[in-house]
């Protein structure tokens, strides 16, 4: 295997190595996102618990403004866990594309190569045949 041809296979691996972890990365980023939902709705519950529909509702005021505020830290931790995610994926994608082109222009540099080698040959043959039949 020459040279070009070992360099387009090692970018294809690097290039299927880049796409599962750009995968990893939306993947990560879909979490998060559901996460912030849940997040959100456990926010929204909290606050519908908080009506006048109980008489016992003062006693456990404090408990649902704590896990209101506990909760309410979470959202924040995550929204900066999905922009840090969102970075990240930015980052994968980029490096994927870079990747695709430099496989892509190996691929062509290797097909150059190839036919190179092959005119080369079949140069070689017609001059052999020739030599051949002029002795």
């Amino acid at each position: 295997m020459s040279g070009e041809t070992e360099r387009v296979v090692r970018l294809a691996r690097l290039v299927e190595v880049q796409s599962r972890k750009r995968q990893m990365e939306e993947w990560r980023l879909g979490a998060l996102k559901r996460e912030a939902v849940q997040l959100v709705e456990t926010s929204a519950e909290i606050l519908a618990s908080l009506g006048e529909q109980s008489l016992l509702n003062g006693l456990f005021l404090e408990g649902r403004a704590s896990a209101l505020r506990r909760n309410e830290g979470l959202i924040v931790r995550n929204r900066s866990a999905q922009d840090h995610a969102e970075a990240d994926l930015n980052a994968a994608r980029g490096i994927e594309k870079r990747l695709e082109r430099a496989a892509g222009d190996a691929a062509e540099a290797a097909a150059r190569v190839r036919e190179q080698e092959s005119l080369l040959s079949a140069l070689d043959d017609f001059l052999t045949t020739r030599s051949a039949s002029f002795e």
